[in-house]
């Protein structure tokens, strides 16, 4: 960023706060201006073509004629049966009429207010936190912590220092540093006079560097953030959407059916019907002086009363509001009682009494302070003033009338936050027995013969062979990151686990690396845009957990220094591209699949005897192509044309389905000058083959292709820091592949038993995904769904689609049309 960008402090917390709390207090005023009230309010309360009403007028209007018609009767009446009784039968209907209105009204009064009162109570808690707490840089989030769709961090000025603010506390006026490829919060301004005005959903695009076609390594200077200065609220937006959308909500199915079973047919078409017959009845009879009662207000007023009074429904507008307070009070016990439980590892879902969690759920509700709990829930709800939402959106109605659960994310949800290890992958010699050390290797290179070369002729006999490796690995559901090996006998490859637990911790959860990954991943962000086959994906995850099951504690860590971090890249050309997708292509998939953009970042840590290591991860491409050589547990055996076949495939392969991060290593003995290592390394677009060394240091080995710890200890190799392109490529050659960590994100159990329980319900589970069909289908499994043919469905664009149908044609060449009519009916969904 630009240095006079330093001096930009923005807002205090505090400040910033109280501006918040301000700008939503004048939307909830604006807000309470357009609710209704007075004679508007009554008009919905009585509304007969409002569906949440409870009692229309029509049932109101007859409810006061048959007061007046019983006081008549008691004025007027003459036989017996005109006693005190009919007074009190009026004072009754009355009160019940009275208690039907204001129940309504209190209805339709916390409708109206639910959200205005929620928000209140947010800005009373920011009100307490504006006097009473301290905000202190540490309170924040991490200026590097990983993206989640969950939580929208953005960099912003705070109290003179740049802190990770949740995107929904920014504030008009706030100073904001946006990153490259960042999708921008809200309407913003640059500072400077020349920088463009974004929007918000804009993607921030630094000015691109010259994208000539890349023949030869480049240093490329990191696209710079930039300081923004809001122009606008974010949060706002949101409420106010929230705000008009919450009573324009479509009302549940038993609202419904309630309105048209009570009000619809029974006041408008049964109760209408029933008194017109009766009247007419009436009429007749006191016509014609039929046999019975005589008295004319006996005759009209009270068998027409008792005749149709049952069909008025008085009392179901208060039981229907108590039974729905009760409901919503129930399922907050046992939600709450739901989070406390947690069910035995060796407990299988059940739906008979045997099940646990029945059993607790049952136990809870009778104990006394839980009925306690209970009637204090359902105060609380009656009066609105229970912390949850049951008006606007009512979660009893909504789970009882359910027919199909759709879910639009998984992490966090679905899954855990983050991604835990699945697989690790790496080669192994079938032999045992090593036929070429390290130090030999080093010695036959440089023409001194030693005991390898006068064994030569036994080695071609018994040359062994590669072998792929691969260690499934278990995710703890009772912890978010915990795993274990599935195979017992996982100890036997200790040596082999070894050097990618340490390269896990020093280069993958390292602090140091931290900020320049940020940045990188960031850049490359950029760069993914130049091309609409390419995909930035951040690779560096954390794989603590994976380097203590194989047996590194934290504090192997302090041991080494870090000293650079470097960042590499390079981009695919269009038959690269094609044949990076070839597989995918066979797959006839109807979602287009993107390639991730190769890179790698490595870092170059010092040792407690000043030895330099550098330890390097990335897509296993590229990080491939710089390696020469693997590590067999014993020693470095180069690496075979038919070994990169394995690599790759299963590198492609799993891509697809997980993200796959590779690891490499390589003793140094030079250095890399800071202004250097702050750059970016653009490497060219070639085929695969290897990355060659473009610069020879040592003119009488020219064999010579890795530095191994023994020429390190016996050649006392003193090499200048590296200051320019060529060193920077040649720093990444000739790596030693260690190996490569698949990573999934894991269903919860939670989530698992949930679809269990409602595919025995007979509701329907929908995922929607916003990954390919390969991870969707792998992430499907993971929770149980069905996940074979005609089981997945496209929401692409038609240009997306018709560009997916057209690579397809092209994958399946001369195949049969009945294949061709297949791949258009999964491309077009």
């Amino acid at each position: 960023m630009d240095d006079n960008n330093e001096e930009i402090l923005g807002y205090s917390t505090r400040h910033a706060l109280i501006k918040l709390r301000n700008d939503i207090s004048g939307v909830i005023e604006e807000y309470k201006k357009k609710i209704p009230t007075g004679f508007r309010l009554a008009r919905d309360i009585i509304s007969f073509s409002s569906e949440k009403v409870l009692l229309s007028g029509v049932a109101y209007t007859i409810t006061l004629i048959y007061i007046v018609c019983l006081l008549l009767t008691y004025l007027f009446g003459v036989s017996v049966q005109a006693h005190a009784y009919l007074l009190w039968e009026a004072f009754f209907l009355l009160i019940i009429l009275i208690i039907n209105f204001l129940v309504a009204f209190n209805e339709e009064y916390l409708y109206q207010n639910e959200i205005p009162h929620r928000v209140k109570k947010v800005l009373e808690t920011m009100t307490k936190a504006i006097n009473r707490v301290k905000w202190k840089e540490e309170y924040y989030p991490h200026l590097c912590a990983p993206y989640s769709p969950c939580v929208t961090l953005q960099w912003t000025y705070r109290d003179g220092t740049i802190v990770n603010l949740p995107w929904a506390l920014l504030v008009e006026g706030d100073v904001i540093v946006l990153r490259p490829g960042q999708e921008v919060p809200g309407h913003c301004k640059g500072l400077q006079p020349n920088d463009p005005e974004l929007f918000f959903g804009q993607t921030y695009q630094p000015n691109s560097q010259n994208k000539e076609h890349c023949t030869i390594p480049h240093i490329r200077v990191p696209h710079q953030n930039k300081a923004y200065k809001m122009c606008e609220t974010p949060y706002l937006k949101n409420l106010k959407m929230a705000l008009e959308q919450a009573t324009t909500r479509p009302v549940t199915v038993f609202e419904k059916q309630r309105y048209l079973c009570t009000v619809k047919v029974m006041e408008g078409i049964v109760l209408p019907l029933v008194i017109s017959l009766v009247v007419v009845a009436s009429f007749l009879r006191h016509v014609y002086h039929l046999p019975g009662v005589t008295h004319w207000t006996e005759i009209y007023f009270l068998q027409t009363i008792a005749a149709s009074l049952p069909l008025l429904q008085i009392v179901f507008p208060i039981a229907w509001v108590t039974l729905n307070c009760y409901g919503l009070a129930r399922f907050k016990q046992i939600a709450e009682t739901r989070q406390k439980y947690v069910r035995p590892k060796s407990c299988s879902i059940s739906e008979d009494a045997s099940d646990p969690l029945l059993q607790a759920l049952s136990e809870s509700s009778l104990k006394p302070e839980s009925i306690k709990s209970l009637a204090k829930t359902f105060f609380n709800i009656l009066t609105g003033r229970e912390d949850m939402v049951s008006r606007t959106a009512n979660i009893v109605h909504v789970l009882g009338s359910l027919s199909a659960l759709s879910c639009v994310d998984k992490k966090g949800i679905l899954s855990w936050p983050n991604p835990t290890p699945e697989k690790v992958f790496f080669l192994r010699n079938s032999d045992p027995t090593s036929h070429n050390s390290s130090k030999t290797s080093l010695a036959g290179s440089l023409g001194h013969p030693g005991d390898s070369v006068l064994e030569q002729p036994d080695n071609r006999h018994h040359e062994p062979s590669t072998v792929v490796e691969v260690l499934d690995l278990t995710h703890d559901q009772n912890a978010p990151f915990c795993v274990e090996f599935d195979d017992q006998r996982w100890r036997r490859h200790l040596a082999l686990l070894k050097p990618l637990g340490l390269a896990a911790l020093l280069n993958t959860c390292a602090p140091a690396p931290r900020h320049t990954y940020a940045h990188f991943c960031a850049h490359l962000t950029c760069e993914a845009q130049l091309s609409e086959d390419l995909v930035p994906v951040t690779n560096r995850r954390c794989l603590c957990e994976l380097a203590k099951q194989i047996g590194f504690t934290d504090s192997v860590a302090d041991a080494y220094s870090v000293q650079h971090c470097l960042s590499i890249f390079r981009h695919l050309r269009a038959d690269t591209i094609r044949r990076e997708t070839r597989f995918v292509r066979s797959l006839q998939l109807s979602t287009r699949v993107k390639v991730p953009l190769p890179h790698m970042l490595a870092v170059l840590v010092k040792d407690h005897a000043n030895q330099l290591q550098m330890l390097t991860q990335g897509t296993a491409d590229i990080v491939l192509d710089s390696c020469v050589d693997y590590w067999n547990g014993r020693d470095l055996t180069p690496i075979s044309a038919s070994d990169r076949k394995k690599i790759i495939d299963f590198y492609q392969r799993n891509s697809l389905t997980a993200y796959c991060t590779a690891f490499a290593y390589k003793p140094v003995t030079r250095g890399v000058s800071s202004p250097v290592a702050d750059m970016y390394l653009e490497v060219p677009a070639e085929g695969r083959g290897g990355l060659a060394p473009r610069t020879q240091h040592w003119p009488d080995a020219p064999a010579l292709h890795f530095h191994s710890t023994d020429s390190l200890l016996f050649n006392e190799v003193t090499d200048d820091d590296v200051v320019d392109a060529d060193g920077y490529f040649d720093l990444q050659c000739n790596q030693v592949f260690i190996g490569m960590v698949t990573m999934q994100y894991q269903a919860q159990s939670d989530m698992v038993e949930l679809i269990e329980r409602l595919e025995r319900a007979c509701i329907r589970f929908v995922h929607f995904s916003k990954e390919n069909e390969l991870r969707s289908r792998v992430f499907s499994e993971k929770m149980g769904l069905e996940s074979g043919w005609n089981c997945h469905i496209s929401l692409m664009s038609d240009t997306e689609a018709r560009w997916v149908l057209h690579t397809a044609l092209l994958a399946i060449g001369g195949r049969t049309l009945g294949k061709v009519h297949f791949v258009m009916s999964r491309c077009l969904g």
